[in-house]
């Protein structure tokens, strides 16, 4: 291998080719790595040292139980550095654990710094184990013991380090490049200045140089004279530079204010100056410089001068931090104004500024000018002040909460909730009472007091409402709905978005309000998007139907089998009682399970995963159980579906089914409903059959007696609803 190529000048200055004692092979990298790893090895801290180091020191008995926590240390820098790394790099790691935690008792914030610096993200808990691992071992030695053990590798390292190009030999001889012409050093053309290579005699000159160049600017600075007014002149330059004359911008007196108070403060140079550097911007270099450079006596001047007009509020400020008004201002007026009597005020501390201003200019000149003096008439003020009062008390006080009532009266169009109609109400509002209907029935007796509340009127049909005919559908929905003329109230409404939309619905209607069928109608929805060529892809879908108990699912099942059976879609029961085979689950189309199971069905992360990526329709029955004890497992299946939907963006519809619910609106949110779209509340008032309530108040105190008349009365009314020829429960 040859020599590597070097410029004749750096030749010529240097003695690298006259290396001759070059022993070593040029071409065999891998032994100079070799090498170079034998030498850190030895120099640096390693796990067999510290093995060694712990095998010295301690007894068998000891060393055995070390040896677990050596382990311990071992298996968490795997963790930490990766299974996949060798076993050098893991030692490697052990070793940095060993020594980050040597001294700590619990993983800190500085430790999980250099850690996550060194290795990048890592298990928490594998560094909590290192931690209690390395205690563990630490408490086997003395202080001394581990402070000699870090110390000598760390002696040896420093000791056996050599820094690159430390063997190469420079000559300081002077070698003339031309002798026909002078080179012109730093601008100058010395012929008799010795110029030489050697650093160090250059660096000397330097300084040489600096020094006297900052004693020659800090001459300058000390004829600069920094009085009272060096401030308030300093601004003025720097708005004039900046600005030029352009209105709009701060003035003299705000920003030496701000100026003031940033430099009263307590802060170190460092921060005032990005402080002030965000201030002025890069215009306010020089003076920031100024600032900084006379901070403390700008401070001291302004204070000594109290006689300067200019500089009254910055004394204030500066007093406040100072601590002169420390002391808490006995028995003092507090005064409450609006934001319009604020801006008056500001207005007349200005034009009392600019008067005193205009006046001591008079003074100086020796003449007084009575124009100008009272150009703000304090009359005007307090005319403009008793207006704004008059004002307000004409205004109302609660306007901005009544905005906020306003705002939050938003009209949901498939919400039916007279409850909540009159709850806005401004009668309601006002504190008006609320009254049982005329139409009610009160019996009175010595036994009970009996009230009869009558059924409530049914909803009046709207102008929009459109009663759906089975004649009308597609095929489709014909043939499931084979036997039916037309859908009721109810379905109707719910027709146009569940059966032509992908969006996700809550119905809240009364028992026996046909909550069955609108789930058929999102199930024919389904099967509807899944018809190709007049053939139903029974292999691209399935449709899960969740229902609270067993009873019910065996039930739901045999209905939705006798209704889907003309479009051949097979329905089948999963929960405890009916277990199907992975065969039997890839033909079926609809399952009908309990939470419980479909909750341990998703639950699983490898087995089931190709059926629940596969369904496309989940309907929730009885949705008002999440406030039951089954509750958190409906949560636990709609947050896991929420979750697929997200990670693997694909469409999976979600129903729910229930009965009415207090607060519909949080409901729907949790099943990520569109208010405005899917939600559907429907209260008493469409129920198929209207029901009345009675309710019956025992009067006697005595336990024994209220038993014996509850039973009494209890019969009397069983028998009467028989012999009316109604059933009784």
């Amino acid at each position: 291998m040859a020599l590597p190529r070097l410029t004749g000048a750096l030749r010529s200055f240097s003695n690298v080719t006259k290396h001759e004692d070059y022993s070593e092979e040029l071409a065999d990298l891998k032994t100079k790595r070799s090498k170079l790893h034998e030498q850190l090895l030895k120099s640096d801290l390693t796990w067999k040292k510290i093995i060694k180091f712990v095998e010295d020191n301690l007894d068998k008995k000891e060393y055995q139980t070390v040896n677990g926590d050596l382990k311990t240390i071992l298996e968490a820098a795997k963790q930490i550095v990766g299974a996949e790394n060798e076993q050098e790099a893991i030692e490697s790691g052990a070793v940095f654990l060993f020594k980050t935690f040597h001294r700590k008792e619990c993983v800190g914030h500085d430790e999980t710094k250099a850690i996550k610096q060194m290795f990048g993200p890592f298990p928490s808990s594998s560094a909590t184990a290192a931690c209690n691992a390395t205690c563990r071992i630490a408490s086997h030695f003395t202080e001394e013991q581990l402070t000699a053990l870090i110390q000598m590798a760390e002696e040896q390292n420093d000791d056996n380090r050599v820094f690159f190009g430390k063997n190469i030999v420079f000559s300081f001889d002077m070698h003339d490049l031309d002798h026909s012409e002078e080179l012109p050093v730093n601008g100058e053309a010395d012929a008799q200045k010795i110029i030489s290579l050697d650093y160090n005699k250059f660096l000397n000159n330097q300084l040489n140089h600096l020094q006297n160049y900052c004693d020659d600017k800090s001459d300058l600075k000390s004829l600069e004279k920094v009085d009272d007014s060096f401030l308030w002149c300093e601004v003025g330059k720097y708005l004039n530079e900046s600005q030029g004359g352009t209105p709009g911008g701060p003035t003299t007196e705000d920003l030496c204010c701000t100026l003031y108070e940033m430099l009263a403060s307590t802060k170190s140079g460092d921060e005032l100056q990005n402080e002030l550097f965000e201030l002025l911007g890069p215009e306010g270099f020089e003076l920031i410089e100024k600032l900084l450079q006379n901070r403390s006596l700008i401070l001291e001047r302004s204070l000594t001068c109290p006689n300067d007009n200019r500089f009254q509020t910055l004394q204030e400020q500066c007093k406040k931090f100072i601590g002169e008004n420390a002391k808490p201002n006995y028995g003092c007026q507090v005064t409450i104004q609006s934001e319009q009597e604020k801006l008056l005020m500001k207005q007349f501390r200005r034009e009392e500024k600019r008067n005193a201003r205009k006046e001591k200019q008079a003074g100086e000149d020796g003449e007084v000018s009575g124009e100008g003096l009272m150009c703000f008439d304090p009359k005007e003020l307090r005319m403009q002040r008793e207006l704004a009062l008059l004002n307000a008390r004409s205004m109302p006080v609660l306007c901005r909460q009544r905005e906020m009532m306003d705002f939050e009266k938003i009209r949901y169009p498939h919400v039916y909730d007279s409850r909540a109609e009159a709850v806005k109400t401004s009668a309601f509002i006002g504190g008006a009472k609320v009254f049982l209907p005329e139409t009610v029935q009160r019996e009175n007796n010595k036994m009970y007091e009996e009230v009869k509340i009558p059924h409530s009127e049914p909803m009046p049909i709207g102008i929009e409402e459109k009663i759906v005919y089975i004649k009308d559908l597609d095929e489709i929905g014909q043939l499931a709905f084979k036997g039916m003329k037309r859908l009721n109230r109810i379905q109707s409404i719910v027709f146009e978005t569940a059966y032509n939309t992908n969006e996700n619905m809550l119905i809240c209607a009364p028992t026996g309000a046909g909550k069955t069928n609108i789930a058929m109608l999102t199930i024919l929805h389904e099967i509807r998007q899944h018809v190709q060529h007049g053939v139903i892809k029974k292999d691209e879908f399935k449709i899960v139907y969740v229902a609270p108990m067993k009873a019910l699912a065996a039930e739901m099942t045999s209905y939705f089998s006798k209704r889907l059976e003309p479009l051949g879609i097979t329905v089948k029961e999963l929960t405890g009682d009916m277990q199907l085979s992975k065969g039997e689950i890839l033909r079926t189309q609809m399952l009908v399970t309990t939470p419980e199971k479909w909750d341990v069905v998703t639950r699983k992360s490898v087995g089931d995963v190709a059926l629940s990526q596969m369904v496309k329709l989940l309907i929730l029955d009885e949705v008002h159980l999440l406030h039951e004890d089954r509750g958190p497992v409906l949560e636990s299946i709609v947050a896991r579906t929420l979750r697929q939907v997200e990670s693997t963006q694909s469409m999976i519809r979600i129903l729910g089914l229930s009965a009415t619910l207090p607060n519909y609106l949080d409901v729907a949110t949790f099943l990520h409903v569109n208010p405005c779209i899917g939600l559907f509340y429907f209260d008493g008032r469409f129920r198929p059959v209207p029901l009345g309530q009675t309710f019956i108040g025992i009067k006697t105190t005595n336990k024994v007696q209220q038993l014996n008349h509850m039973d009494e009365v209890c019969y009397e009314n069983v028998l009467k609803q028989i012999m009316a020829g109604h059933q009784g429960v």
